[in-house]
């Protein structure tokens, strides 16, 4: 995960197949780097709290069970980009 947003944000959190993982603070600029294991299919599901203190929520890619490969969410101002390579 990358913060582009331009600030700190804080209480980010991913959403995805039967868990969640996050961080309290995520610096302008920073990277956080976390290793999952995908139990069951479903979204993606980003969610973050700007410096502004609005909470944001934006839906990603789909996944199913058995998936392994890379996963790469950037942080912008109000939106978030995903980028997803998988192999089943």
């Amino acid at each position: 995960m990358h913060n582009g947003s331009g600030a700190a944000v804080t209480v980010v959190e991913v959403d995805y197949p039967s868990a969640s993982f996050g961080k309290e603070l995520l610096a302008d600029g920073a990277d956080y780097h976390y290793r999952f294991k995908v139990q069951g299919d479903g979204p993606l599901k980003v969610l973050w709290t700007d410096k502004g203190n609005q909470d944001h929520s934006v839906a990603g890619p789909q996944l199913q069970e058995g998936d392994e490969g890379t996963l790469g969410v950037t942080i912008g101002a109000a939106d978030a980009a995903w980028n997803l390579k998988v192999a089943r």
